[in-house]
């Protein structure tokens, strides 16, 4: 596919190619710097084709969107959630290419989103935090704890039950590179949402328990 074709599907509702632009955003420069603007657009067609070719691209060559960092950074502060998750979601990925250690300085303001007031910018935060758990050991402790201080979120309780779900599901993925402390209380933590009012969290914790029984 050439970058004018690539150009048009991403304008497009639903196209049904629309992932073979992903070649062509990795081959050019000006096109890679389109879909990341685009991922911010307000067009929301545009937009959510952006976003979604933008993640495909970047988990092939991080690399060659590391020099937008700056630009993902400043979307975590947007007042639009669905800037914020692109911004979440971009940095987590780009994580292991951070050369100049750009994430230092904001990490502790990237965890507050796990208390974001969208939920699903804590629903993606949670869904990549696990990119960031693996490229960074340092940062390993913090995202632990963060974690398990979901409960300390302002979140109403139906969200945050809910939001549990995920932080389930993001230690599961990680359960192998816990320290045997952290194992234990990643464990206990299941454990105790057997009982929580969330159907999809109590079913999360239960899968989990069976896989470390």
């Amino acid at each position: 596919m050439d970058t004018a074709t690539a150009r048009k599907i991403l304008t497009q509702k639903e196209p049904e190619t629309l992932y073979d632009a992903v070649q062509p955003v990795l081959k050019d420069a000006k096109l890679r710097g389109e879909l990341v603007e685009g991922s911010f657009a307000k067009n929301e067609t545009y937009r959510y084709n952006c976003v979604r070719v933008l993640f495909r691209a970047i988990e092939a060559q991080p690399g060659l969107f590391y020099p937008y960092w700056n630009r993902f950074a400043e979307g975590i502060d947007s007042p639009n959630g669905f800037h914020r998750s692109v911004g979440a979601q971009a940095i987590a990925h780009l994580a292991s290419v951070d050369a100049d250690c750009r994430l230092d300085p904001i990490f502790d303001h990237y965890l507050t989103l796990l208390d974001d007031t969208k939920v699903m910018v804590s629903h993606y935060f949670l869904e990549t935090i696990g990119l960031i758990y693996q490229a960074r050991p340092d940062f390993q402790s913090k995202i632990i704890a963060c974690l398990l201080n979901i409960e300390e979120t302002k979140h109403p309780l139906s969200r945050k039950d809910l939001l549990k779900a995920d932080v389930i599901n993001a230690f599961d993925q990680l359960f192998d590179t816990l320290s045997p402390k952290d194992k234990k209380r990643v464990i206990a933590f299941a454990k105790d949402q057997l009982e929580c009012s969330s159907s999809k969290t109590r079913k999360a914790a239960k899968e989990f328990g069976k896989k470390r029984e």
